[in-house]
């Protein structure tokens, strides 16, 4: 892999049957793969762009990103989601809801687009 030409490699890696652990497990490898899955680079835009499609509107093609740190944040705040909706038929059983009831949502650190993207995906499960 670190004889191929920097275009290619980043094809490569932009493929969409590697998953994130794999880019991950990729740039532990030497400097030059590091190099290609740097931050701000084009393989973790297009990890990002893969998994949550619909989140690329908010961002500008001009602006900066750290692309992995994108990622990391939107996952977390995808599993954060996921601990709260599952909570909600324990916390709610009842008719009434508590003012505070979701607090925890309004606390989580995380843009809202993010929490947002993720009940929609929560929605459009099969099976729910």
């Amino acid at each position: 892999l670190t004889d191929l030409p920097s275009e290619l490699l980043e094809l490569i890696l932009c493929c969409d049957v590697l998953g994130a652990a794999d880019i991950g497990r990729v740039s532990c490898t030497c400097r030059r793969l590091r190099e290609a899955c740097q931050p701000r680079g084009k393989v973790w835009r297009e990890r990002f762009r893969l998994r949550w499609p619909s989140l690329l509107k908010y961002y500008s093609h001009t602006d900066s990103i750290s692309w992995l740190e994108e990622y990391k944040a939107r996952h977390n705040a995808g599993l954060e989601a996921q601990r709260i909706v599952a909570s909600f038929s324990k916390r709610f059983f009842s008719e009434h809801v508590p003012c505070d009831g979701f607090s925890d949502i309004e606390t989580l650190g995380c843009p809202s687009h993010f929490f947002e993207d993720e009940l929609m995906c929560i929605l459009n499960m099969e099976g729910r």
